[in-house]
């Protein structure tokens, strides 16, 4: 947060960012002689032991120590975008540094690690852990008033002894065991669904749920749309055919470049007998053959990226190895337009 918008940033007035209701933090070290931060460390790692099955360590000095020894890897913060309200295109400083990993790679990523009956754990070797703030032996109590202290440090917010910390969750945890406890457990259960490989849209479900009255609705999901082809298109003014038929916006064409756009455009040519005139990646235009003199020619032997390099204001964030392609034209021998997936354009 402080990275992105230091003490000392203004907003398009040149008002303090930092005022009125917005009180900017303070990063606080850990300090093994600080009781507050030893009991956050303490309870946090005995709650994680109980629930794997570990002893439990209650040496209040061992587990300082053994904290102060750890090595934590210095935080690196990310430079990204952020855009205030009323405000235009940020700084050319919070221009993203760091792309993310691509949509795949992250889900085969976390599939891979819910994989549990891989490496040998079931349910018998975890214990849920039931929250009881009478208990001063159980760390609950413990980890909400540390964790709470600590946040109320963060932002000089008054701290509360450990009697109100009580009594404060005690109040609270109704709320927390009804709505959240709910949908997580909702989500929960449609991602056990994905993870174990059911297919069919039947087998997922929406929820609606109003605990005021109380309502619980639960409906089958609504299947993506199909684009699917027209014999007379409105806005086109004219048929448009689906290539392929019945395509939704889950589906994309995937090509291993690099290769120059006219290469691009006589591969996909011949796999779906369309002729490509217009080519264009998010608001950037790369390829127009309606031109007058036919302007674009001289592109049909560059590379996509290289053309979108030159010509887009917001350069290829480093590490990024494809672009998405939307591409407009017509079918071969029918004189019609086409509506076809994005194509998402390998150049890496």
């Amino acid at each position: 947060m402080l990275h992105i918008f230091p003490k000392d940033h203004k907003d398009k007035d040149g008002n303090p960012f930092w005022s009125g209701p917005k009180r900017a933090p303070d990063a606080i070290p850990f300090n093994p002689s600080d009781e507050l931060h030893v009991l956050f460390v303490t309870a946090t790692a005995n709650l994680i032991a109980f629930t794997l099955g570990i002893k439990q360590n209650r040496d209040l000095h061992a587990i300082a120590q053994k904290a102060l020894a750890t090595h934590v890897p210095e935080f690196k913060p990310k430079k990204i975008k952020v855009e205030l309200p009323g405000e235009g295109a940020p700084d050319q400083q919070q221009q993203q540094e760091e792309v993310a990993p691509e949509d795949e790679v992250v889900l085969q990523m976390l599939l891979d690690q819910l994989k549990v009956s891989e490496i040998g754990i079931s349910s018998k070797d975890l214990f849920p852990v039931d929250f009881e703030k009478d208990d001063d032996n159980n760390f609950h109590i413990d980890f909400i008033h540390a964790a709470a202290n600590l946040r109320a440090r963060n932002y000089r917010v008054h701290e509360s002894d450990h009697q109100k910390t009580k009594m404060i969750a005690g109040k609270i945890i109704p709320a927390i065991a009804t709505t959240t406890a709910m949908i997580t457990g909702c989500v929960g259960a449609e991602m056990y669904k994905f993870v174990q490989g059911y297919n069919d849209l039947d087998s997922y479900k929406n929820g609606f749920i109003n605990l005021a009255l109380p309502l619980f609705v639960f409906s089958e999901p609504t299947p993506a749309n199909k684009t699917k082809s027209k014999e007379y298109d409105p806005i086109l003014m004219g048929k448009v055919k689906a290539i392929p038929e019945g395509f939704t916006i889950y589906d994309k064409i995937v090509i291993q470049g690099p290769m120059p756009m006219g290469d691009l455009f006589k591969h996909l040519g011949e796999k779906y007998q369309v002729e490509i005139t217009l080519v264009s990646s998010g608001k950037v235009a790369l390829y127009n053959g309606y031109l007058p003199g036919n302007k674009h020619a001289e592109r049909l032997t560059r590379t996509p990226e290289d053309v979108y390099s030159q010509i887009a204001e917001d350069k290829i964030p480093e590490g990024r190895r494809y672009l998405a392609l939307e591409l407009g034209g017509e079918v071969v021998g029918e004189g019609c337009d086409f509506s076809m997936p994005t194509v998402k354009y390998y150049f890496k």
